[in-house]
């Protein structure tokens, strides 16, 4: 074998509840579309997921997994700091065991932005890929293979035959233009985990606490996605199959959107689909054109409804026109019976006063709010905050908390103000969630893209029950959130 990718796994959540479901089980659609393009062309690729076996027998199992197939060079994914901790534990057990298989760590979102951090803490680490890895990991697996000198290859930090670490030159030629099918054979066990379909990259956009902002837009051309939802339906068995189309920022025109709906019934398909946007893309009009498509849920990172805290985060320059078209997407997507998830984010100079104006917003927009996630600001190495914050938080009397475990992740989380922590931002977020949706609006979200096809709504409920619901973001029905909003109003008066 060439290359065997490994999937590492994340040991802590960003919100309190992430790991409350074993079902619970994301698709690295990453290191598929790596080994999906290296397979293409001729490289013998194999992936190794450890959320496919016990967890106590994952190390085992990989290790068994390198001993049988024997691979020229190893590659870790590690998409985060949540999974960072874990990463440089099974690379220094990958390299006690197999000292002479070069170990490639990748992840363009954290450890391509912390690369030479990564080889100076973990010597068992020897090459880090920065950006998008398809066409970096095969000119390495060759390099390696034929013994090749690695300063030719661009995009990479990696320690030479002296022990130095050395930077390539960083070049964004070498990111694909042209998206690859995912080949879903590939990943063992696949019928296990809910599919994704990637149909872009990049995000013109530029919010302050984002790693992706401000990057070069590609997309996927219809006929090609629709050729890959016809291919997934065919190997899921399940022509109404529940696919997440993977994105940054979901940015099909008008016209794209008619030409899906239109092959998608021609071809006799019934997927729906999940995907994540923006207020500024979305119109009454084009949800009516997604709907048809067969969108049913859709993320908007709406953030806040505090017009100081919008402005502050980039997301917006008219505050008031940005709320305004957020209300009327609301209610146009409750009509045509879409689920918007929206993300609401506790953000530098945050107060009760402020988040009161956002929880103030949500009601007035009822019943249209069906679906809330709300959590605390993390900073990210990499995103345009990591500059000038310090001195920011300082104006509304915040600080970065830099205990040894979160320098560890090399991610920080904020107090955002003197009247906010993370940690008390964290329960907050949860009642948040519990004040707008329902257990089983959570349930039909969480199809798309995380909870295992194979799972059933009373298996879930089941799961809830037993990890127990008054620690989940969703209440048991419509009563309970009226009465969870009543909870959460009255703590945010009293601390006003």
């Amino acid at each position: 074998m060439d290359l065997l990718l490994v999937n590492i796994p994340i040991d802590l959540g960003k919100k309190p509840y992430d790991l409350a479901f074993s079902f619970l089980k994301r698709l690295n659609f990453g290191i598929l579309v790596i080994a999906s393009y290296m397979t293409e062309r001729g490289f013998n690729v194999g992936i190794f997921d450890p959320q496919s076996h016990p967890e106590e027998d994952c190390l085992i199992k990989l290790l068994q997994e390198i001993e049988q197939t024997s691979p020229h060079v190893i590659g870790l994914s590690c998409v985060s700091g949540f999974s960072y901790p874990p990463c440089l534990k099974i690379a220094s057990t990958i390299r006690k065991r197999f000292p002479s298989i070069p170990i490639i760590v990748g992840g363009k979102d954290h450890v391509g932005q912390i690369a030479e951090t990564v080889l100076l803490e973990c010597s068992a680490i020897d090459i880090v890929v920065r950006g998008e890895g398809e066409e970096i990991l095969c000119q390495l697996v060759d390099h390696i293979t034929n013994k090749k000198p690695l300063d030719t290859v661009n995009n990479i930090v990696y320690r030479n035959l002296n022990g130095e670490i050395c930077s390539t030159h960083y070049d964004l030629a070498f990111n694909p233009q042209k998206m690859t099918r995912l080949n879903y054979s590939l990943y063992p066990n696949f019928q296990t985990f809910a599919p994704s379909l990637e149909v872009g990259r990049g995000c013109t956009f530029g919010c302050e606490f984002c790693v992706s902002a401000k990057t070069g837009v590609r997309k996927k051309d219809i006929p090609s996605i629709i050729d890959e939802a016809e291919y997934i339906t065919d190997i899921y068995g399940d022509n109404e199959i529940c696919i997440y189309l993977e994105t940054p920022m979901f940015l099909m025109q008008d016209e794209e959107i008619s030409q899906l709906a239109i092959q998608r019934q021609e071809r006799g398909l019934n997927f729906t689909w999940r995907t994540s946007t923006r207020v500024e893309y979305l119109t009454p009009t084009r949800l009516d054109k997604l709907a048809k498509a067969g969108c049913r849920i859709l993320d908007l990172g709406l953030e806040s409804a505090s017009f100081d805290i919008l402005l502050r985060m980039g997301k917006t320059r008219d505050p008031q026109r940005y709320l305004d078209r957020a209300s009327e997407i609301l209610r146009a997507a409750y009509d045509l019976g879409i689920i918007i998830k929206l993300n609401i984010l506790f953000y530098i100079g945050d107060t009760l006063e402020t988040i009161a104006t956002t929880f103030s917003y949500l009601t007035k927009n009822m019943p249209y709010v069906t679906s809330v996630s709300a959590y605390p600001l993390l900073l990210y190495p990499g995103s345009s905050l990591e500059g000038g914050i310090k001195e920011e938080i300082k104006r509304y009397g915040g600080n970065i908390i830099t205990d040894a475990v979160w320098q560890s992740r090399h991610l920080w989380p904020i107090n955002p103000s003197s009247e906010l922590t993370y940690d008390s931002l964290q329960e907050l977020g949860v009642l948040f969630a519990k004040s707008f949706q329902t257990i089983d609006t959570f349930y039909t979200q969480k199809r798309y893209g995380y909870f295992s096809p194979e799972i059933s709504y009373t298996d879930f409920v089941d799961a809830a029950i037993h990890f127990g619901i008054d620690s989940l973001p969703f209440s048991k029905d419509l009563k309970e959130t009226e009465s969870n909003r009543q909870v959460l109003w009255d703590y945010l008066k009293a601390g006003m």
